[in-house]
């Protein structure tokens, strides 16, 4: 088992089921917004401080420094606009090419439905605590849904608990949990 790349947008089910995952195979679970907020910052106040884009860059590098450092069997959350399209497409290229490199990915979404997949993420979302406008919410999800269609080499739909979400990562990685 190498490197799996968990990815989609916030409020998908990356941490709670991914740290599941580890959990079930025995082994790290690497969330890249916690590295994140304990190697640089706040997310917020170093977007606010010094805007998105630099926020996107220090945030490729910091993955870059934790795929060469983290062990070759691990789970990795990544952040939620790491592959999204909003991203520059040079560097959106080159995280792109890092994940390929470094594992496989596996793109997680509640549903194929938009409108029941946005339903389900941003109520999410809201319970979360982090005074999110729930209108700024429900039109960055619709934007940055279609972005996740097509990606990760694993597809997975799915609103069940995180237990089972992990499973059937597991299984479709061909991996039984321990």
């Amino acid at each position: 088992m190498a490197r799996i790349f968990l990815i989609g947008p916030g409020g998908v089910g990356k941490t709670t089921a991914g740290a599941e995952l580890a959990r079930q195979l025995g082994c790290a679970f690497v969330d890249l917004d916690q590295q994140f907020m304990a190697r640089v910052g706040q997310i917020d106040a170093v977007i606010r401080g010094q805007g998105y884009a630099r926020y996107v860059e220090l945030n490729a590098a910091l993955f870059a420094t934790l795929a060469s450092e983290s062990p070759a069997t691990c789970v990795m959350a990544l952040s939620s606009g790491f592959l999204a399209r909003d991203t520059p497409a040079e560097l959106l290229a080159t995280n792109q090419a890092r994940v390929r490199a470094a594992g496989t990915s596996i793109r997680l979404l509640p549903s194929e439905d938009l409108g029941v997949a946005t339903r389900i993420v941003v109520a999410r979302q809201m319970r979360r605590g982090f005074n999110l406008d729930e209108a700024r919410e429900t039109a960055k999800f619709a934007r940055r849904f279609a972005d996740y269609l097509d990606q990760g080499d694993i597809r997975i739909f799915s609103a069940a608990p995180p237990a089972r979400i992990a499973s059937e990562m597991a299984g479709a990685l061909g991996l039984t949990s321990r």
